[in-house]
Formats: C-alpha cells, sequence, structure tokens
C-alpha cells in the first residue's frame, strides 16, 4: 500500500465518525428537532426548576398573594369565594401551592411531554380543580373563550412564545373585565453591561435551538407599553441564584397587569 492511500486511509478513519454523527445530528434534528428540544427541555427544566424553587419560593409565594383577594367575574364562583384561572405554560405545575384553594384551573401547555408530569404533581394538590389541559400554544388559545377567566399566569414562558405580542392579545382577550394577569419572567439585561451582550450573542440561534427561549426579550417593556392593558404594576430584580445557566437569566421581571 503506498504512502498516499495509507494517508487516505488513515484521513477517512480520522474524520468519517465524526462527519457522519454530525450529519446524523442534523437530519436528525431536520426531520424529529421539534420533539428532541421539547424532550430534552424537560428533562433539563424538571430537574432545573427543583434549585429554582427553592430558592424562591418564598418571593413567588408573596407575588401572588393578592390573587386570594380577587373576585371572580362569574357570579357563581365569586358567591363561592372561588376564581377561575389559566396557566399559560404550566410545564410539571411548579405553581400549584400558590393558587387559592379550590381555584378552577385550565392550562395551555404546548409541550406535550410535560402532561403526564404535571399531573403527577395536580395529584399532591387535590383541593385545586381542573377544568382542563389544551395542549396548544400561547399565541394562539381558540380552546378558551373571550373573557372567560379572572386570572392569567406565566412564569418562564414569555421568552419562549414565538410572538409575544399576540400572546398578550391572547391574554387580553380570555381575561374577564377587571381580571388579572400574573407574570413572573427573566429579562434582557439593561444596555452597557456584559450580560445584555452576551444575551444577544447567545439569543442568535444557539438558545433558541437549545432550550427554545430567547434570553434578550424585554418583556416588561414590552407589557408596559402595549397598551392593552387599563394598569400595569412591574418590578425588576435579581435572582440570588448565581451558579450555571442562572448567571444567564438572573434579571427578572415580576408585575400584575389589570385587563
Amino acid at each position: 500500500m503506498s504512502t498516499a492511500d495509507i494517508e487516505a486511509k488513515n484521513f477517512l478513519y480520522k474524520w468519517i465518525s465524526p462527519l457522519l454523527l454530525a450529519a446524523l445530528i442534523y437530519f436528525s434534528f431536520k426531520k424529529y428537532g421539534r420533539v428532541l428540544q421539547d424532550r430534552f427541555f424537560v428533562s433539563f427544566w424538571s430537574r432545573a426548576m427543583i434549585e429554582y424553587h427553592a430558592a424562591l419560593k418564598e418571593m413567588k409565594k408573596t407575588h401572588f398573594n393578592s390573587m386570594n383577594h380577587h373576585k371572580s367575574a362569574d357570579s357563581d364562583l365569586r358567591n363561592r369565594g372561588l376564581i377561575r384561572i389559566l396557566e399559560i405554560g404550566a410545564g410539571s405545575g411548579a405553581n400549584f401551592e400558590f393558587y387559592p384553594a379550590n381555584s378552577q384551573l385550565t392550562v395551555v401547555e404546548p409541550n406535550a411531554f410535560f402532561e403526564p408530569l404535571f399531573y403527577q404533581n395536580q395529584s399532591k394538590h387535590p383541593d385545586i380543580k381542573m377544568e382542563k389541559f389544551v395542549l396548544a400554544s400561547a399565541e394562539d388559545m381558540k380552546g378558551v373563550e373571550d373573557n372567560s377567566v379572572d386570572v392569567v399566569v406565566s412564569t418562564l414562558v414569555l421568552c419562549s412564545v414565538r410572538s409575544l405580542e399576540k400572546t398578550l392579545q391572547e391574554v387580553h382577550r380570555v381575561l374577564a373585565p377587571g381580571g388579572k394577569f400574573y407574570y413572573w419572567e427573566h429579562v434582557h439585561d439593561v444596555k452597557g453591561t456584559w450580560l445584555h451582550l452576551i444575551q444577544d450573542v447567545l439569543s442568535f440561534k444557539l438558545w433558541d435551538l437549545l432550550f427554545g427561549c430567547y434570553l434578550n426579550r424585554s418583556i416588561d417593556h414590552v407589557i408596559q407599553s402595549s397598551q392593552i392593558f387599563s394598569s400595569v404594576e412591574q418590578k425588576r430584580f435579581d435572582i440570588p441564584l448565581r451558579n450555571g445557566v442562572w448567571k444567564l437569566i438572573k434579571v427578572h421581571a415580576m408585575g400584575v397587569a389589570t385587563k
């Protein structure tokens, strides 16, 4: 075997496996990308939320506390001291413990792999009454009637919707007059910071490919300027977590918008 043949053989042995692997990954994502992304996200997020929830549980409890005093637009529920809640992107159901007892809950969730985990968690909170679980995107909640819910909740969801504006319009549509939109989201850091720049760079394809999420959305600014709500009360804050992925989403906004 000539020297050229040996070099060619070595080249093939060295590069053929990585090239085949790269091709397999590419075509797999091309054909099954959304399914793979959804499965990966459920696996990653279910574990990550344990640490997140432990660190922020009391803050979230305070944020949602005023929900206990909200009066339903539905006369029957109001007379019984109950409210109807819609949660968009509920995931595995991390917010059950913050809802008033006997709330009537509807969920809109686009990732079907979260559904069994959600119902597993829901079984631990029998005082929350499930009305329906809708597999749909927040931009098109046609399974939910106009003016039908008292409260809409989103936590770490608006970063991943394809259209934030359409989602806010849908939230406004399904809320009853005087209804409240409770949101808790990570947001784009202020201009001039390294984090602001890094969030911009990662949001160009990579982060969306891995997590279906954009790091550089100023969600609080969009809600404030949307002018579709009668009032908006919100504030920015930094979460206490500083390791790993939490460094990239440390800046949060929480607020309550009223229809």
